[in-house]
């Protein structure tokens, strides 16, 4: 059995390495596209269009595999210490709650994979339309 310590130094160490990481690539991919949609935006609109969506999808899927990795071990965690404790009846809410957490950055997932799947399709349609047009 795994012991799990609630510390402010683990929330620290989870800030530092996870979400303040994060939260730049985050701001630095939004200065990015903006600039990219700027210098392309007269070009061809239909491949800024791509462009930007591809790569929204490619940090989409990042940031929430990132994010599921982290809810599932947390919640893993705290179901493990609250049975542990053999505290479930006083916070049964809480227990049931953690236990399905990880199921919202999984929707995510799926969606983000789902929008980038239906990208690439988008993409393969203008290619052909491309193609016909010539």
């Amino acid at each position: 059995m795994t012991q799990t310590v609630y510390s402010e130094e683990n929330m620290r160490v989870l800030l530092c390495y996870v979400i303040i990481p994060l939260i730049i690539i985050l701001i630095i991919f939004f200065i990015g596209t903006k600039i990219y949609e700027h210098y392309n935006k007269k070009k061809d609109l239909n491949r800024t269009n791509f462009v930007i969506n591809y790569w929204s999808n490619v940090m989409g899927i990042i940031f929430t595999s990132i994010l599921l990795s982290v809810s599932i071990g947390f919640s893993l965690a705290f179901t493990e210490n609250v049975r542990a404790l053999d505290a479930i009846d006083e916070n049964i809410f809480f227990y049931y709650f953690f236990m399905v957490f990880p199921l919202f950055p999984l929707f995510f997932l799926i969606f983000y994979i789902a929008k980038f799947i239906i990208n690439i399709k988008r993409k393969e349609k203008l290619e052909q339309q491309e193609s016909e047009g010539e």
